[in-house]
């Protein structure tokens, strides 16, 4: 039996490593769910990122998702699609009563590091337009946000900062392009002179830092078939609108026209319910708001398949979503032979005679 105090720390090694452990993450989330006003604020702020990353809650706009995993006795577990949104509440709370004589020990001791952190977590949630538990018609991010950068004093501290800089370039991206009602007063809680800091460092020292690039067992496998079907598609490729000077997010594939087909190689919730990571969820959202027609292929089902079903997965979803094959650059990148072909045993040989040396002059 796992203490409540071991529920932060095993749900961010999960998060870390991407791994959603079905049988063990009830225990966690019910942990956290009954401590949710004990636990510090730099440990709530590691909690929401946390379960926003393995997928808990992120519901889309208006919807309300039903997070529960299979239990071994054959059942399902409570709901815990509201965890995010609860946690995102209290941290709400905590930021607007910071400074106040209201504000205990524990609500005083988070860092930039910690805020930047939960303003990104509540936009990978799709929770803009959560409100605070301190009642009205305050919201929490744009309270967050602001916590976030009133502890940045110059161009020193926030070079120095580290992920605080993603996290916070990350956020004021995502309200731009999703259009949340908070929208503006996020935009107002972080000073001009930040925004145009982390605009003129984000692609030289922010996002190849940051932003996940590699491919993992699955991506490489998905490469492999359309490579076999001679699907044009380009691996980890930036995306954004038309009018972006900058890209802050890259499709695991782009075919055209203007389709990501994305990987998830998370566990499922239970057998044959998949669902994506949070990362995932706030890139397909964001694909799909630029125009994209996004496509997600679940390794819950992909790694059953054979290779033959595998290739003809991919013709399938290339009719579905009408692929455009280019001719011109099948031509360009076709690869010709360097060498002759011949068969075994009459291989060219090389010459077996060398030219006699010239007689050497008496003269």
């Amino acid at each position: 039996r796992l203490p409540d105090a071991a529920a932060p720390v095993l749900l961010y090694s999960m998060a870390c490593l991407e791994y959603r452990c079905a049988p063990l993450l009830p225990r966690l989330l019910d942990a956290v769910e009954r401590n949710l006003h004990h636990f510090r604020t730099d440990v709530l702020a590691l909690l929401l990122h946390s379960a926003a990353s393995l997928g808990v809650g992120g519901a889309s706009s208006g919807a309300k998702d039903v997070v529960a995993f299979d239990l071994e006795n054959g059942t399902r577990s409570q709901d815990f699609g509201q965890l995010p949104e609860k946690l995102a509440m209290e941290l709400g709370r905590r930021a607007v009563l910071l400074g106040s004589e209201g504000a205990s020990e524990d609500e005083e001791g988070a860092t930039v590091q910690d805020w930047s952190r939960v303003a990104f977590a509540v936009a990978m949630a799709n929770l803009y337009d959560a409100p605070t538990s301190v009642g009205g018609d305050v919201l929490a991010l744009p309270a967050i946000v602001a916590r976030a950068c009133e502890q940045i004093q110059d161009f020193n501290e926030l070079d120095g900062c580290g992920w605080a800089q993603f996290f916070l370039y990350q956020t004021l991206y995502c309200v731009d392009v999703e259009k949340p009602k908070c929208e503006e007063e996020v935009k107002r809680a972080v000073p001009m002179w930040i925004q145009e800091r982390l605009h003129q460092r984000w692609l030289n020292d922010i996002v190849l830092l940051a932003q996940p690039q590699g491919a993992d067992q699955m991506q490489r496998d998905v490469d492999a078939a359309l490579r076999r079907t001679n699907t044009q598609a380009l691996l980890n490729c930036s995306a954004g609108r038309d009018w972006d000077e900058q890209h802050c997010w890259f499709a695991g594939f782009m075919l055209e026209p203007k389709v990501a087909l994305e990987c998830d190689a998370l566990l499922p919730l239970g057998p044959g319910r998949p669902r994506p990571s949070g990362w995932q969820a706030l890139k397909s959202r964001m694909l799909r708001k630029m125009g994209y027609r996004v496509v997600t292929l679940h390794s819950c089902f992909w790694d059953k398949l054979t290779e033959d079903q595998k290739d003809e997965q991919i013709f399938r979803l290339r009719l579905e979503v009408g692929y455009e094959h280019n001719r011109d650059l099948e031509k360009q990148l076709r690869k010709i032979r360097q060498t002759p072909h011949t068969y075994k045993g009459i291989e060219p040989k090389e010459k077996e005679w060398k030219p006699m040396p010239l007689p050497s002059s008496d003269a």
